[in-house]
């Protein structure tokens, strides 16, 4: 399958919820994601924690820029480049190397 930005997006929306779901197609999701946090976790640690407590714990981008000692806008930016890396790599263009 072939992602985009903004099917990446939801299944982290929805991260813990795609395990529960009755069809399987979701625990591909989630297996797929997994192993591309755990790729984007050794590549770039701030955009992995920024994605995970933004978008899988639901941390307002406002509070998470205040943990971080940024702006709010730089979040937003982290949360872009965390997106696009994280669909690159379960695409197969970006790897752990």
């Amino acid at each position: 399958m072939e992602y985009t930005s903004n099917v990446v997006e939801n299944i982290l929306r929805h991260y813990y919820s795609l395990q529960v779901h009755p069809d399987s197609t979701f625990s591909h999701y989630k297996i797929d994601v997994d192993s591309a946090l755990k790729v984007l976790h050794n590549k770039d640690s701030v955009l992995y924690f920024t994605i995970i407590n933004v978008f899988v714990n639901g941390v307002p981008i406002h509070d998470q820029a205040k943990t971080d000692g940024v702006t709010s806008r730089w979040v937003s930016y982290r949360l872009n480049e965390a997106v696009n890396m994280l669909t690159s790599i379960m695409n197969g263009e970006l790897s752990n190397d």
